[in-house]
């Protein structure tokens, strides 16, 4: 099936390496892929876990559940303050060394036999070690994964030593977004559930917003800046070898379309209330009453300068998309962390969490309930459709689906699969 060449300036003529064609339905369906996922991706690659604020002292920890890598991790911070991550099996006879998600120790005790790891993952004690046979305890630590911190953000590798480190994995696409202010968003809410639909699929719905007017017509449709057919095209678009971006501007006459409203007052509260006070007053209400009760400021000046990098004045936010799973939303004042972790070929655990500032005052805090609720029925929207249209997949009626140019991204996404697959699998017949 032969399309068009994509014409000079849209979004995929930059790239004409990804062409113009449809993209098939098999990733999405087939259990075989998938394992060849976990193989060469996820088993090799950089994985998003959590932050820096979930384990803030000596001792504390938490548990993650990777499926797609078939392993438990313990992510924990030493006496040193060092983060270190291991996986979640003693040495011994097998059992998981930590029951419970989350918590704080000072060692790690099996429950099965009393074997004994520092916070490190030493093995540091053996019930009755004179009866094994010459026993070296440097040998039979808690096996380690590689970890280490970006921009407060944990991420895991199962390759103990990767073949590129997480600077080299993420600067490319994201050192113009470094320094943004994630150590003040302190404040926020999440959720999570188990989707009953491929990771890639749950995550296409997230990297385009053109199903926003037709998804989210009740919700936020009117909270993006459309153009003069009533479209919602991105600002830009950038792919890159595993990584890409988009930008969306915001109908700065709405709560959710002008998100500096808030921190900011002046102008930017007046121009959001300029419609809102009549079209959504609950919306108005809860930014009347949060003004100025947020801790921190955030002029868009002093934000970094990959940020709305098309210096857009009625930029909403940046869509990061991390590869393989993580959903990266930033905006002037908050920003949005999901997690796509594949269960099965047709389940997806999706982890959502976003983070505000820290809110001072009671109607600061009915602002954040607000917004709550409002995220919440924009998720409740996107998961709407991903059930059923994994079901339509899986029927077989159709081979194929058809991209069309703001839907750039989902492209990007499958290329980027499909060659990783293909270097794995060449690397292991050689």
């Amino acid at each position: 099936m032969l399309l068009s060449p994509a014409p000079e300036g849209t979004l995929t003529a930059r790239y004409p390496e990804l062409g113009t064609g449809p993209i098939p339905v098999e990733p999405y369906i087939s259990p075989e892929y998938f394992e060849r996922e976990k193989a060469h991706i996820f088993k090799k690659t950089w994985l998003h876990v959590g932050r820096v604020e979930e384990i803030p002292t000596a001792g504390d920890y938490f548990v993650r559940d990777l499926a797609a890598c078939d392993t438990s991790i313990i992510v924990v911070r030493n006496r040193e303050g060092q983060i270190r991550a291991m996986h979640n099996v003693c040495a011994h006879r097998l059992n998981e060394i930590v029951y419970d998600k989350r918590g704080k120790t000072r060692k790690f005790f099996c429950k099965f036999h009393g074997w004994a790891y520092d916070l490190d993952g030493n093995l540091t004690g053996v019930p009755d070690e004179k009866c094994f046979f010459g026993l070296d305890r440097e040998q039979f630590g808690l096996s380690r994964v590689a970890c280490e911190v970006w921009q407060g953000f944990i991420f895991v590798n199962m390759d103990p030593e990767p073949a590129v480190s997480l600077a080299d994995f993420l600067k490319p696409m994201y050192a113009g977004i470094e320094g943004y202010p994630f150590e003040k968003l302190t404040s926020g809410f999440s959720w999570s559930t188990v989707v009953n639909c491929n990771w890639k699929l749950a995550l296409d719905a997230f990297q385009e917003a053109y199903h926003v007017a037709y998804v989210h017509g009740n919700s936020i449709a009117d909270a993006i800046d459309k153009s003069e057919n009533d479209s919602m095209p991105p600002l830009d678009a950038l792919c890159g070898e595993y990584h890409r971006r988009l930008s969306l501007a915001g109908n700065q006459k709405s709560v959710y379309g002008n998100p500096k409203a808030v921190t900011s007052g002046g102008e930017a509260a007046k121009q959001a209330l300029s419609d809102a006070a009549s079209k959504r007053p609950i919306a108005a209400a809860a930014l009347r009453a949060g003004i100025g009760s947020a801790r921190h400021s955030f002029p868009l000046e002093s934000l970094p300068a990959g940020l709305n990098w098309t210096n857009s004045p009625n930029w909403l936010f940046d869509i990061n998309v991390v590869f393989p799973d993580f959903y990266l939303s930033l905006r002037p004042n908050y920003c949005q962390a999901y997690n796509f972790r594949p269960v099965a070929h047709n389940k997806t655990l999706v982890e959502a969490r976003v983070y505000y500032p820290e809110m001072t005052t009671p109607g600061g805090r009915f602002f954040l309930e607000y917004m709550k609720v409002a995220l919440r029925d924009v998720l409740l929207e996107d998961f709407s459709t991903l059930e059923r249209t994994q079901r339509a997949a899986e029927t077989g009626a159709k081979k194929h689906m058809i991209l069309q140019d703001n839907e750039l991204l989902v492209r990007h996404s499958y290329h980027v699969v499909e060659r990783l697959l293909a270097a794995g699998e060449a690397i292991q017949e050689a």
